[in-house]
């Protein structure tokens, strides 16, 4: 018998019709389901009193239903456990969620019979550290921005791979990101799209004030620096998977590298890489020609 938790952004599901359905389907198929106290009061649900971390601690597999924001945040919550996640699509884009909420039933068949695969992906550990000092340390699974702030002034960024000085950035930041996260906040700016099983760290300068930037892409086993330059005296933030702002100064240091913890996806369509992103970038989905090799 299955322990899965269910954790559910409530402003995509309002009513919380999906959930529901979740929570049926699953029970249905003698699954053990668990979900936060305020959720269970609402559809009705036997009386409950666990908060979110306990239905993490009980699952071994969880399920989020709402956008990409909610599946970051929902990783954020869990990679510690290593528990995989599978991702319901209740937002727009949804490019980390594996289904739409018509699949819901489909989906729950697939995982009480184990007709699924766990594919890993790369997380980012950040570090802030002033005069010597680590101030502040988080993980990212898509990116980590280091921008200014609302003032509306250029910064200028030395960033370093390892000891070795790549160039100084000046205009709104930079965006160091996994693979997974090339699709995101990076692929606005300009940056490659790659393969999101890949093992390898992405440097994007936002809007830069130059007119021969690109982005970089570097081994996964180096460390990317980034400092402020001499003189910049301003107000700048670092930004993690869009979820967590950060303040730092113009002494501080941000080092950046491949964390230790990596991410499960539970992936149960077979569609690759490349039907997704035609699908969710382009809106062509399977109707585009194909080539036929």
């Amino acid at each position: 018998m299955k322990n899965i938790g269910i954790i559910v952004n409530r402003t995509k599901d309002i009513d919380l019709i999906y959930t529901n359905l979740l929570v049926r389907c699953l029970s249905d198929k003698e699954c053990n389901v668990f979900i936060d106290k305020e959720t269970s009061k609402s559809l009705g649900l036997k009386e409950c009193f666990l908060n979110q971390k306990e239905v993490i601690n009980k699952s071994d597999i969880i399920i989020c239903l709402g956008g990409d924001g909610t599946f970051l945040k929902t990783a954020r919550e869990t990679y510690l456990k290593n528990i995989p996640i599978l991702g319901i699509n209740l937002g727009t884009l949804g490019f980390l969620t594996e289904i739409e909420k018509d699949k819901i039933d489909f989906a729950t068949s697939l995982i009480v019979n184990n007709d699924y695969v766990i594919e890993e992906r790369m997380m980012l550990k950040v570090r802030v550290i002033r005069d010597g000092n680590t101030l502040y340390e988080d993980i990212a699974l898509n990116d980590i921005v280091i921008s200014r702030s609302s003032i509306s002034r250029i910064i200028e960024l030395k960033t370093y791979v390892d000891s070795d000085f790549v160039d100084s950035f000046p205009g709104d930041g930079i965006i160091i990101s996994t693979p997974t996260g090339s699709t995101a906040y990076s692929l606005s700016a300009g940056g490659p799209i790659v393969e999101p099983n890949s093992d390898i760290i992405i440097i994007t300068p936002i809007c830069p004030h130059m007119l021969n930037s690109r982005s970089y892409v570097i081994n996964s086993n180096r460390k990317v620096k980034a400092m402020f330059d001499d003189g910049y005296i301003l107000e700048a933030v670092i930004t993690i998977d869009g979820q967590v702002v950060y303040k730092v100064k113009e002494n501080d240091v941000i080092e950046v590298e491949k964390g230790e913890f990596k991410v499960k996806f539970i992936k149960i369509n077979n569609r690759n890489f490349y039907d997704i992103l035609r699908s969710k970038l382009y809106g062509r989905g399977g109707n585009s020609k194909k080539n036929e090799i």
